[in-house]
């Protein structure tokens, strides 16, 4: 998608969102995120060059007995699975944390995700292929665990950083 009408399908979301009655930089910024506009092109371009997301059966996908399916971790989880093509596992622990699967398409993506759920690169651990690192999104704690390339592009930097 072009610049242009990036711009274009973002004004017209953000109309319709605020004919809705939102109004709230939050709630717009949201409505944004969902329709994944808020995403880099690069990432979106990595995405086609990919094809079709895999299909992802309900294994990949838990919530725990005890929690309701209107918790805000639930609904966080089923938002990230419906909207975001890099999400590949979520698990619901309670109603306020969550565990999130990524696997970005680049270094930019993953940036994204941290500056997502506002978590901190230097307090995150690399466990074998992966890096885990802690962050929040409105009330839930989110356990964002990122796989793939990205990983390996971004291990030497935040090394090097910190």
């Amino acid at each position: 998608m072009s610049d242009v009408l990036r711009v274009r399908a973002a004004a017209g979301v953000l109309r319709a969102a605020m004919k809705n009655g939102l109004e709230t930089p939050d709630d717009l910024a949201q409505v944004l995120e969902d329709c994944c506009l808020l995403q880099s092109p690069k990432a979106e371009a990595a995405r086609a060059a990919a094809g079709p997301p895999p299909a992802i059966s309900s294994e990949q996908h838990t919530i725990g007995l005890d929690v309701e399916g209107d918790s805000p971790a639930a609904d966080l989880a089923l938002r990230l699975r419906g909207s975001q093509y890099d999400v590949t596992h979520t698990d619901v622990r309670n109603a306020t944390e969550v565990q999130v699967t990524v696997r970005p398409q680049s270094p930019d993506c993953l940036r994204w995700w941290l500056a997502k759920f506002a978590a901190d690169p230097a307090t995150g651990v690399y466990v074998g292929d992966a890096y885990t690192v802690q962050g929040r999104h409105k009330t839930v704690t989110v356990y964002l665990v990122v796989t793939g390339d990205a990983v390996t592009a971004w291990s030497g930097a935040v090394r090097r950083a910190s």
